[in-house]
């Protein structure tokens, strides 16, 4: 019976070395159910859910430490409850930027806890304004009694000239 499991790799970027992981994961007999790739500088982070062989995941777990010694790993078991109940919505936030609004919309939903499966922020000086404007893309796995509507009334709370659609 095939196993899932997150693994989380951070390192330097390398030519080739996500396509590296990638065959040994298939010559291990496993695959990437799916995975987000993120690039900064010359880091890289990487987060794969991968399927495998019960009896191979501790195998390929140690392939992954050995043949790449300058990343460092770290691997989760999936967790296999997931309510029928859910479904995800995507919404766009747009505000004047400030300190700790990253934080305070992380807050909002998992007081309502909320799971946030993406979060994409971003910062933009627009010059003509005069002032840095935030950006944020969020994916939510909502509970089907939960309102979209409600949930973007509470994100509009974080600023006074917040914007918040659902997508």
């Amino acid at each position: 019976m095939n196993k899932m499991f997150v693994t989380t790799v951070t390192g330097i970027v390398t030519p080739g070395v996500v396509k590296a992981m990638a065959n040994l994961t298939r010559e291990a007999g496993g695959e990437w159910l799916s995975s987000k790739v993120i690039k900064m500088d010359a880091w890289f982070a990487a987060l794969m859910k991968v399927a495998i062989a019960g009896d191979k995941v501790a195998s390929l777990q140690a392939d992954f430490v050995q043949q790449f010694p300058e990343l460092v790993f770290s691997f989760s078991d999936m967790a296999e409850v997931l309510s029928e109940h859910t479904r995800s919505l995507r919404f766009n936030v747009d505000c004047s930027d400030r300190p700790g609004l990253t934080r305070e919309i992380v807050d909002i939903l998992s007081n309502l806890d909320l799971e946030v499966e993406q979060m994409e922020c971003n910062r933009v000086h627009v010059s003509t304004l005069g002032q840095t404007v935030f950006s944020a893309k969020l994916a939510v796995s909502v509970p089907d009694e939960i309102s979209g509507d409600s949930i973007i009334e509470l994100l509009e709370n974080v600023s006074q000239d917040a914007r918040v659609s659902l997508t």
